[in-house]
């Protein structure tokens, strides 16, 4: 089963590299042509997270569909055998062209006008810098100030998930409330930062969402 993948981010959000130069203390993740995008590992963890909370929230509310499922066994966290696999791959700009024409036609324009035309130049096409300061009795503290790079709000990510083997429509609903509990990513969170949308459609039937298959649930 495949899932066209997206989320959308509604607040800025860093999603870090681990990387930093003399003009940003933490970089986020791109590709060779400036491109942010959402890494896979990254995005299965998180989901992984919610998943485990809305098992816990449908524990607490008796939700049949939303209980009894081995977690484990769908992120891969254990070495029993699993019916069920769930293959996360990066997520990418979304383009309606697609993401590979895209980064076709960024490679060519900074081919084309080098002098001008960097990957840190499409960087900043999606992204700003946030800068922070510790305050002392109303002062800004000495070397405290420090910048991160965040991706812009209005950004959209996407990619094809996969749901295979025998039990995938089983676990498509854990999915679902997971996809759909799925707000808040990165750094920051507590202070406004991160705030995302996430949904899915199923690949050739695009009425099927992952808020679709929460009201069939609802819905009896």
């Amino acid at each position: 089963m495949k899932l066209n993948f997206s989320v959308e981010v509604l607040s800025p959000i860093h999603l870090g590299s681990g990387q930093a130069d003399v003009n940003v203390d933490a970089e986020v993740i791109h590709d060779a042509y400036g491109m942010p995008y959402f890494p896979a590992r990254r995005l299965k963890g998180l989901l992984y997270e919610s998943a485990v909370e809305v098992c816990e929230m449908g524990q607490l509310s008796k939700i049949t569909a939303l209980t009894n499922m081995p977690l484990d066994g769908l992120f891969h966290h254990e070495e029993n055998e699993s019916h069920v696999q769930l293959i996360v791959p990066n997520l990418y700009l979304h383009d309606k062209a697609g993401y590979p024409a895209l980064q076709t036609a960024w490679k060519a324009l900074q081919a084309k006008y080098k002098e001008f035309l960097q990957p840190a130049d499409v960087l900043q096409q999606y992204t700003s810098l946030r800068y922070q300061t510790k305050l002392e009795n109303g002062v800004a503290f000495k070397g405290s100030l420090h910048n991160m790079r965040v991706v812009k709000a209005g950004v959209k990510f996407s990619g094809v998930i996969g749901l295979e083997g025998e039990e995938a429509e089983k676990y498509l609903v854990l999915l679902a409330a997971a996809c759909c509990n799925l707000r808040t990513a990165g750094l920051k969170r507590n202070r406004g930062f991160g705030r995302i949308r996430c949904d899915f459609q199923e690949a050739g039937n695009e009425k099927r969402t992952a808020r679709s298959i929460l009201k069939e649930v609802q819905a009896g």
